[in-house]
């Protein structure tokens, strides 16, 4: 979550003017356009997750009111070799919050051409038509599409030339700013245990993605920060916001796909005595996916000539199934009021209303999120991942709920349905 003082998070709750931008043009440390750009209208995008390297992305239409933006050479203002944009996200009413620096990655100039006749003493026109003292000049204008990506852009580019390897006392922090420390300092956020690296460790090509397999080690991932910073913030971690239906909340839906729901996993393996195949089977054998119930019969096949007996195959299987079980999550499409503050990788709480008449909380992590505005904001949108899990449990208590009255002052697991025993215990303050 991007720093915002209370004054500003307390405006970014209610009714405000218009938000707006300030962007400045810098290279190389200076500024490159002496005055802010005149941003028509703007979109943002952020993801977070274990497969995403350059997180966030900003797309802007600049006015152009003299032609002089749109680049010709990589060097021009808002050429892509090299421009930075520093972007700070205006609340209307309020302060200001600082959303973060991009480099420009492309430069899309639209102009506009007339001319008109002015009067200049002593002129005449070459084989023209227009009489003495007149001159034709051209005016130009235009608008320019910029689009930019955070720093880790940068780092994404500069490729290892050589396998490298980590020095004697490394550890994964250390080695990731080794990595990185050419292009954004880095802070370690709360909550990431550090731990030592392997001299053994081979890093290939790709500098960004070395980053992300050191950070998995310890549940970590990165995202830039509103200052240019670099923050190392954990997998899991307490929710920032609570999203409020009738207050913050503008809609909230979901969806489900059969696809990719499996039940049954089979890992084919090679004895290597013999030449035999060996087999192993996990099922899920419980629940809405159950093997050979409701759902059928799906199963997932791997196949590796590293496992060598049955024992191993079958553990692989075992293993493959509870990884699938823990990733199932639950995907909700949020809108809410615009909130410039929330990053993709930050928790929060979503309110859906249910058809009881009950609201359930379900926390989540923003994976993705998307903004954009012109003259008035528009609304955040953001997918959020709700571990299904979770989700079971909230729509569980919230039927619980239902149950309880001022007349039922003590309950017992007992006069529950079988399936809440495994629940944790519930309190009058979580209902």
């Amino acid at each position: 979550m991007r720093r915002v003082d209370v004054e500003t998070l307390d405006a970014l709750a209610g009714s405000r003017p218009a938000d707006s931008l300030t962007v400045w043009a810098w290279r190389a440390g200076s500024l490159v356009v002496p005055e802010p750009l005149l941003v028509k209208d703007w979109s943002f995008d952020d993801d977070a997750g274990d497969s995403v390297k350059v997180g966030q992305r900003i797309s802007l239409t600049v006015a152009d009111p003299d032609g002089s933006l749109g680049a010709w050479r990589f060097d021009d203002p808002l050429g892509v070799g090299g421009t930075k944009l520093q972007v700070i996200y205006n609340v209307g009413g309020s302060g200001a919050i600082n959303y973060g620096w991009f480099r420009v990655t492309a430069n899309n100039p639209t102009e506009f051409r007339e001319s008109r006749v002015i009067d200049e003493y002593g002129y005449v026109e070459p084989d023209g038509s227009l009489p003495k003292h007149k001159r034709r000049v051209f005016v130009q204008t235009g608008i320019v599409q910029l689009t930019a990506v955070d720093l880790t852009g940068d780092v994404d580019r500069d490729r290892l030339q050589a396998p490298e390897s980590p020095k004697a006392g490394a550890t994964v922090v250390s080695e990731f700013k080794r990595f990185t420390s050419r292009y954004f300092p880095t802070v370690v956020d709360p909550g990431v245990a550090d731990t030592g690296v392997s001299r053994q460790l081979v890093y290939d090509k790709e500098r960004l993605e070395a980053c992300q397999d050191l950070l998995s080690r310890v549940s970590a991932r990165y995202r830039m920060g509103g200052d240019g910073e670099c923050h190392i913030y954990p997998q899991r971690s307490d929710s920032v916001l609570r999203i409020e239906p009738n207050a913050g909340l503008v809609s909230v839906s979901r969806g489900q796909s059969i696809d990719g729901l499996y039940n049954r996993w089979v890992v084919e393996g090679k004895n290597v005595a013999t030449g035999d195949p060996v087999f192993g089977v996990a099922d899920i054998e419980s629940g809405p996916l159950k093997y050979g119930g409701p759902h059928g019969q799906v199963p997932f096949f791997y196949t590796s000539e590293m496992i060598t007996t049955v024992a191993q195959a079958t553990t692989y299987a075992q293993e493959l199934r509870d990884q699938f079980l823990g990733s199932l999550a639950v995907e909700l499409s949020v809108e809410t009021i615009p909130r410039p503050e929330l990053q993709a990788g930050d928790r929060v709480e979503v309110g859906c209303p249910v058809p009881s008449g009950h609201v359930v909380y379900l926390p989540g992590e923003v994976t993705s999120i998307r903004r954009r505005g012109d003259t008035l904001p528009r609304e955040t949108s953001m997918t959020v991942s709700c571990a299904y899990t979770d989700v079971i449990a909230a729509l569980d208590r919230t039927e619980w709920a239902k149950w309880i009255t001022p007349e039922m002052p003590e309950l017992t697991w007992n006069m529950m349905p079988a399936h809440w025993g495994s629940l944790p215990a519930i309190t009058w303050s979580d209902v």
